[in-house]
């Protein structure tokens, strides 16, 4: 009996070293002006404002994060993490994983919405561009925010770059100095254009 006792305490001691190996495998960055999540962009993260709190969590001026996804309805000028805060308990995940998959674009006859929320779109000329992407006859959309981009000509790139006839963009981002008529991606989050090479969005010197 107490050989089995023994062996099961030791498989849960390498099970949460093992859990807590992979959860901190991930962290945010902060490179320049913009934010990372594992190695993901987090395209409206605002660099200057932004703060590590630990065990997934994070906060600038305008959200909450947890795991690198903003948390809705979460003030991030009362947010605080409670001292003792127990890092096993993640329920409130089950809730986000099931709250991101809900959310996305819906059209009904007169209007879209991204999750609950209405967007200035024209639902009789609305698409679904997929990756966070949509638009209208006029606008771009990037997870329900409009874009300062030409609707016409707009098309996703690979690496997470998108541009229209004027401008290149990274993740719903204008990359600065980008001639879009000759960008293209070139992997691993390299691109480039006929004058510059880019990489992450950002312009190489």
């Amino acid at each position: 009996m107490k050989k089995n006792a023994f062996f099961q305490k030791s498989l849960m001691v390498m099970g949460f070293i093992g859990w807590s190996m992979a959860s901190f495998a991930q962290a945010y960055e902060v490179d320049r002006n913009r934010v990372y999540f594992d190695r993901e962009p987090m395209p409206f993260a605002d660099a200057r404002s932004f703060v590590d709190l630990g065990y997934g969590y994070a906060k600038d001026r305008d959200n909450v994060y947890l795991d690198g996804h903003v948390l809705e309805f979460v003030d991030p000028a009362t947010f605080r993490l409670k001292e003792g805060h127990d890092m096993h308990h993640h329920d409130n995940r089950g809730w986000r994983d099931n709250n991101r998959t809900n959310r996305g674009y819906h059209k009904t006859k007169f209007n879209v919405y991204y999750g609950d929320k209405k967007i200035d779109a024209m639902a009789s000329s609305f698409k679904d561009l997929g990756g966070g992407y949509a638009k209208d006859a006029f606008n771009v959309f990037y997870y329900g925010k409009k874009m300062d981009a030409s609707a016409p000509t707009f098309k996703i790139l690979e690496g997470g770059y998108s541009k229209d006839a004027f401008n290149v963009f990274y993740y719903g981002r204008k990359v600065e100095g980008a001639h879009a008529p000759s960008f293209k991606y070139t992997g691993e989050g390299y691109a480039e254009d006929t004058f510059n090479a880019f990489y992450r969005g950002r312009k190489l010197d």
